[in-house]
């Protein structure tokens, strides 16, 4: 995992689907700081990284199942 002062940071524009993994997790946050949007690889739904849920607890989200089939915004 790259140090975080080391994330590369892109223009919306920029960004390739080649940049993506099918294992990525990806969330959109609006300029509010509301996520409006997130992805991420079924096969990890039932099981995510311990990162994955403390980003998702910064949100008020205990449970990344709840977030199925549901508009997050």
């Amino acid at each position: 995992m790259p140090n975080k002062n080391e994330i590369p940071v892109e223009d919306f524009e920029e960004i390739d689907d080649d940049d993506f993994d099918p294992s990525d997790f990806g969330f959109i946050i609006s300029a509010d700081g509301e996520l409006k949007s997130m992805m991420y690889p079924e096969e990890l739904l039932e099981d995510p990284p311990e990162e994955i849920q403390l980003i998702l607890k910064l949100f008020g989200i205990a449970d990344i199942n709840e977030l199925v089939n549901k508009t997050i915004h």
